[in-house]
């Protein structure tokens, strides 16, 4: 009964959010009408939830009468159609909604700070037991990364950002701090990462742009004087550890979402691959609001 519960909460959070975010209903004036886009996205939390494939997802749905109640389904689905949705559905709709459950979760306008990283999704089908007896030297470089902007204190996602791999970490880091910036109302105070993230070309968008301090610790150049006479040349090579710990918190929400909503894509196509992964943070994200102790929030989204 706990789990069930659970679920209803998730869907009715998830019915909220789409609603107070005002998502039209049709993606056009043509459209059959059969199923509302509302209702299509909640499935595509729920699938996420329950790490299921499309097809198994479908038989799940088709013998859980609590769903059809709640999301006011007239028929079932064919497992083809979720896909499609997903397919045509405009991206950058779900780091809105990213960024609106994170305003609900840290609803208070102090300074944060922003810990970033980056990990990969597996994309192939193949098994690795199978690659292994082909002796295929790229079976393990068919995989997604994505980079996440994270909260230390809530534990919250603000942004992500998703290319296809491989690709170095730093490609997405001034695209995901400027996504999460627009995305929320508070000042980022400090902005968290490993050695990798070590670039003069960051310190400088950190400092220069968004008035924040670059907690990032240096690279050792023994051979090279790169970086010496720029922004990095008066910095200590290991930063304060009590800040710097935050970036821990980066690599464990990695493994909750891998943990529980499974670290393999499910679709094919890259775009919709892109999706899935900003699906797995959306859904991360409501999980921690149903975890709320006390939820109030306006506009008709949940109260309780």
């Amino acid at each position: 009964m706990r789990r069930q519960s659970t679920l209803k909460r998730i869907i009715q959070l998830a019915l909220g959010l789409v609603k107070n975010e005002r998502i039209p209903k049709f993606s056009s004036r043509f459209s059959k009408k059969t199923f509302t886009q509302h209702q299509w996205l909640v499935l595509g939390f729920l699938k996420v939830k329950e790490n299921k494939n499309y097809r198994d997802f479908a038989d799940w749905v088709l013998f859980s009468n609590e769903i059809f109640y709640l999301l006011k389904l007239k028929r079932m689905f064919h497992f083809t159609t979720l896909q499609k949705f997903l397919q045509r559905f405009d991206s950058s709709v779900f780091d809105q909604l990213i960024a609106a459950v994170f305003s609900q979760i840290n609803a208070t306008q102090r300074p944060i700070d922003v810990a970033i990283d980056g990990s990969g999704f597996t994309s192939s089908y193949s098994s690795r037991y199978f690659v292994m007896r082909i002796n295929r030297e790229t079976g393990y470089r068919s995989f997604m990364k994505m980079s996440i902007a994270v909260d230390p204190r809530s534990r919250a996602l603000l942004a992500v950002k998703c290319r296809k791999a491989p690709a170095h970490d730093t490609k997405n880091f001034i695209p995901l701090l400027r996504r999460a910036d627009r995305c929320v109302s508070q000042r980022i105070r400090n902005v968290i990462a490993d050695k990798a993230y070590d670039s003069c070309k960051n310190f400088h968008f950190v400092e220069k742009e968004l008035h924040a301090d670059a907690i990032i610790p240096l690279r050792v150049f023994r051979r090279s004087r790169a970086g010496r006479s720029t922004i990095r040349k008066h910095r200590p090579v290991l930063p304060d550890s009590r800040i710097y710990g935050g970036r821990n918190l980066a690599e464990t929400t990695f493994s909750v979402i891998k943990r529980k909503f499974g670290g393999d894509l499910r679709s094919r196509l890259t775009e919709v691959k892109k999706k899935e992964m900003k699906l797995k943070a959306l859904v991360y994200n409501l999980c921690i609001l149903t975890t709320k102790k006390s939820l109030f929030i306006i506009g008709g989204f949940l109260q309780s």
